[in-house]
């Protein structure tokens, strides 16, 4: 695909300007949540599953799904490691703004979370605020950026992706005409798009970044704040 192409730049071009890593894994499939493990194990397998020892478990689930002719949908987790402070804008061009409208671009994709995401409304003020201390951030719940601007913490990101709906099973619809009908797919069944969605994600993210670090670069220049960078919260 041309975004995967495109975001394989990006993420070489990030690397060698800034030293920015991008990476993703699977996150969940259907009811299966995923543990990061092992970043190694990533490229190791079909699911992009960062837990080597839970891919037998997946491998069985997708066939007994396949023979169900169901689906189900993922989520795929990816994060940017090294990225600068100060990418992004307050109002137009928010970074955390322009990541979100990238990813919902992708098929399929239902939801989007940067940070905490959707727990952060069983969160306190107390707890989800990143506090800062001269020696860095306590956490990052807000998925390293602020008030739309990176913050120099790892940016985290997290994307549901929905049940594949061209599925075996019958399902109820209307004609032209606006009679009852059925719709029954039949050839060939993917059961969740999800498993080969995290180079889509990655791309995705790669080229928004790329493209902020060079909106940045053309807008300020070499100039810098007097306030040193606040390190990122230890992993």
């Amino acid at each position: 695909m041309v975004r995967v192409a495109a975001g394989a730049i990006a993420k070489k071009w990030l690397a060698e300007r800034y030293a920015v890593r991008v990476r993703g894994y699977l996150a969940q499939l259907g009811p299966i949540r995923i543990a990061l493990r092992d970043w190694s194990a990533v490229d190791a397998n079909a699911f992009f599953a960062p837990d080597p020892a839970v891919v037998g478990e997946l491998e069985a689930f997708m066939d007994a799904l396949r023979e169900s002719g169901d689906s189900c949908g993922a989520r795929v987790n990816a994060v940017a490691s090294g990225v600068p402070v100060g990418w992004g804008e307050p109002v137009y061009g928010r970074l955390d703004a322009d990541i979100a409208a990238a990813l919902m671009s992708i098929n399929a994709v239902k939801g989007v979370e940067i940070g905490a995401g959707f727990a952060a409304v069983e969160q306190r003020g107390s707890e989800h605020g990143d506090e800062m201390t001269p020696q860095g951030f306590l956490s990052n719940h807000n998925g390293g950026v602020l008030g739309g601007i990176s913050t120099g913490q790892d940016v985290t990101v997290s994307v549901a992706l929905k049940p594949t709906s061209s599925i075996r099973l019958p399902r109820r619809t209307i004609d032209a005409r606006g009679a009852p009908a059925v719709v029954e797919t039949k050839g060939r069944h993917d059961p969740c798009v999800g498993i080969r969605a995290t180079p889509i994600v990655e791309a995705m993210l790669a080229c928004v970044l790329m493209d902020h670090a060079l909106r940045h670069r053309a807008q300020c220049g070499d100039v810098e704040p007097p306030t040193p960078p606040v390190p990122g919260r230890a992993s």
